[in-house]
This record gives C-alpha cells, structure tokens and sequence, in this order.
C-alpha cells in the first residue's frame, strides 16, 4: 500500500484555426486530423501498486505562462498545471511533482514511508529530488 509507480506520457493536443466545424450541442470536444497547429503536453500518472484511485495528473505545458483559456471547466482542482519551455519535464519541475507526490500521497517524516518507482530519466536521479 505504500508502493507508488509514476511515469510520463507524452498527449498531443490539436488546435485547429480557421476551420468550422458543426456538431450536434453535445459534443464538448473536437478531434481532428489535421496535423498541423498541435501542442504537446507531458503528463505525469503516479499510481499505488495495491491499485487505490492514483493521484491527480501532473500536467506540463510548453510555454512561458498558463494561458486561462488552456483549463477546462471539467477540471476538478486538485490536478496540477506546470509549464516548462519545451513542455518535458526538468529538475526545477520534478521537484514541483515531487511536492505534488507528498501532498497526495499524504507523505511526511511522521508519516509510514513509501517507495516510488520510476525510470532514471535525467530529473529522477537529481540529487535534491
């Protein structure tokens, strides 16, 4: 119960410009072919080995700032938002998830220990992470 995995994944989000598209009212979200004006985002998924509900998603976008119009109403605010240049994640961002693991996780000094499972992607052997 104290065993987390976490690993990232790579969403590319379409963002068609100058394109109508009629749906039925419905229909909340478009998917569309076009390769053209896409982002991509890194999501980050930590789950618990005895298969609990996982912690909310770790979402890194590529930019300089969260734009307002990015967030979705759907969104249920206990998921966390970061931005990086290329939208990967960094040392600076693994040490923002890794208070995102502790808070979520209910982790503490006073608290059972627990072992996360991850790759040895450059930000994860960071000394300070």
């Amino acid at each position: 119960k104290n065993v987390l995995n976490m690993d990232e994944s790579g969403a590319r989000i379409g963002c068609p410009t100058g394109e109508y598209v009629i749906v039925p009212i419905e229909v909340k979200e478009l998917y569309t072919a076009s390769p053209e004006n896409r982002k991509s985002v890194t999501i980050i998924e930590t789950i618990y080995a005895d298969g609990r509900k996982p912690l909310p998603p770790f979402v890194i976008a590529p930019g300089k700032k969260i734009i307002d119009n990015w967030i979705s109403e759907n969104l249920v605010s206990t998921e966390h938002i970061e931005y990086t240049p290329t939208g990967y994640i960094n040392n600076n961002v693994a040490m923002k998830y890794l208070n995102h693991l502790i808070k979520y996780s209910k982790a503490g000094p006073n608290k059972p220990w627990k072992i996360l499972l991850l790759n040895r992607y450059e930000s994860h052997v960071y000394k300070p992470f």
